[in-house]
């Protein structure tokens, strides 16, 4: 990206990747994105879907609109103005793009990024990232982040759009995070169709992923970070960095990220029936494995609920 380095963080998912961007952004080199998810780089009809193609496998109504790219194009100009612009997030506040730029500086964006997609859609869309974080404020600092979600799953693509750009996967314990997915209104009603949410998106991952140098990519374990290594980890991001620590995102860490927050086992005492949680996460676990898909799976602590005999 030339002056600055942007940076890719995400996840399956109720995961910890919020709260690291939190814990970051406090140093004076890193800038996080104004809200934390932009969405409009790797959302459906984003900038990955406009500039880099459509995946293959993407959904049928996408691959339709990439037919005819000035529909896909369009597409893009409207959820740029509106579900981008200013949504409702999981907390029921108001979020968007709205919140780190005014409605001129958007029009000024989008016209420049159309323009340029005429000439060369790749260099469209790493000037849009850049002029977007320039809107958000960004002068001086070495780093932007964005959070979105579907970030680390689209990593292989947004490294094809953006070569130097890093990325943060944020991992948790499998099962920790399927009952923490269970209790949101959007998220599975059950343990089985949260075994097939969790594999999908480790599964999304490993495959982005594994296209892109290692030299660009940091696998960090939230248990590991805020429970059993915390210096070591705390030490390993600012080596990614390559940043000296501040005294701001020290406390930070210190204060908001302590070790009884994460509570690694936990998922057992927020679900119903957690023998059937821990079936389905085997399940789905051995199929990644078979894979040679990393699980990230923390171990059981020694007062855990007992598995089922047989």
């Amino acid at each position: 990206m030339g002056e600055f380095t942007a940076v890719f963080t995400g996840g399956t998912g109720r995961s910890g990747t919020t709260v690291l961007a939190k814990m970051l952004r406090c140093h004076r080199q890193i800038r996080a994105s104004r809200p934390l998810e932009v969405r409009c780089v790797t959302d459906a009809a984003g900038v990955c879907d406009l500039c880099v193609g459509v995946r293959a496998d993407g959904p049928w109504r996408l691959r339709v609109l990439a037919r005819a790219p000035w529909l896909l194009e369009r597409e893009f100009q409207r959820r740029f103005r509106g579900h981008w612009w200013m949504r409702e997030n999981r907390l029921g506040k108001t979020s968007g793009l709205h919140r780190g730029m005014t409605q001129a500086q958007r029009e000024q964006i989008l016209a420049n990024f159309a323009a340029t997609l005429r000439i060369d859609r790749m260099r469209a869309g790493r000037e849009l990232v850049a002029d977007i974080a320039h809107a958000q404020g960004l002068q001086s600092e070495r780093y932007w982040i964005d959070t979105s979600p579907p970030n680390i799953a689209n990593a292989d693509r947004i490294h094809a759009l953006i070569p130097d750009a890093r990325f943060v996967h944020m991992v948790r314990d499998g099962k920790d995070t399927m009952a923490s997915v269970l209790q949101e209104k959007w998220g599975p009603t059950d343990a089985e169709a949260a075994a097939r949410w969790w594999a999908e998106r480790m599964t999304a991952a490993h495959r982005a992923l594994s296209e892109v140098p290692e030299h660009l990519v940091m696998t960090v374990s939230l248990e590991s970070l805020v429970v059993t290594d915390r210096q070591e980890q705390y030490q390993r991001v600012l080596d990614f960095f390559e940043l000296s620590d501040r005294d701001r995102m020290h406390r930070y860490f210190a204060e908001q990220m302590p070790a009884e927050r994460v509570r690694p086992g936990s998922w057992a005492e927020r679900v119903s029936d957690p023998a059937r949680l821990e079936r389905a996460y085997e399940k789905a676990a051995k199929r990644l494995v078979a894979a040679g898909i990393p699980t990230h799976e923390f171990p059981r602590p020694p007062d855990a609920f007992p598995p089922e005999s047989g």
